[in-house]
């Protein structure tokens, strides 16, 4: 590896590292106080960087919150996914495990309820006007990963089955974030028992 080589990987570490810390103190801002508390100067302060760091890192306060909810909405996606893996061949064990996972991981979490429901959590509208324009893809990101994952494990299974399956999954499993219907391990069981009868599969035992 050359000096020059060396370098340009210890600043291209040295600049992940900073937008991960700036995000990680934005995070703890947005879950204890909400958006509209966030500083640039304050996220710079409490990293120990300078504010036109931060602002050469990101720009603005909203591409600092955008930044956020795109960190957000990736490790919750890859822990989805992880949980329907866990389950291979077994339908109502991989979409039992998804949904209880949805639900576990948003309790508690406003940022992950804002950015999921499009629903104040706690009356703070403030995050709202960073999300107006990604709802649907979400949604449709959550629908088409429970629908990769059964084409995978299925893929004979009729195209229009697995998107109707899929689609009732992600739907009624975010609608019980802020709602929920009974307890965490019914609900996952009930979209367990309808994903598998969209499927015509056995009800589960």
């Amino acid at each position: 590896m050359t000096a020059a080589v060396l370098r340009a990987e210890t600043r291209a570490y040295g600049r992940s590292r900073l937008r991960d810390l700036a995000l990680d103190a934005v995070r703890e801002v947005v879950l204890d106080r909400g958006w509209s508390a966030v500083r640039m100067g304050q996220i710079a302060t409490a990293i120990g960087m300078s504010r036109a760091s931060v602002h050469a890192e990101f720009g603005t306060k909203d591409a600092l919150g955008a930044a956020l909810v795109t960190r957000e909405m990736a490790v919750f996606f890859d822990e989805m996914r992880a949980r329907l893996n866990q389950h291979p061949g077994d339908l109502p064990g991989g979409v039992e495990a998804a949904v209880v996972y949805i639900l576990e991981a948003t309790a508690g979490n406003p940022l992950l309820q804002t950015i999921l429901t499009r629903a104040p959590v706690g009356g703070d509208t403030s995050l709202l006007s960073l999300l107006t324009t990604r709802a649907e893809p979400l949604m449709t990101q959550a629908v088409d990963m429970v629908r990769e994952w059964v084409s995978e494990q299925w893929p004979d299974l009729p195209a229009a089955d697995v998107r109707m399956a899929a689609d009732s999954v992600a739907r009624v499993g975010i609608s019980n974030i802020l709602t929920p219907t009974a307890p965490t391990a019914d609900i996952a069981r009930g979209i367990a028992l309808l994903a598998c009868r969209c499927l015509k599969f056995p009800d589960p035992a």
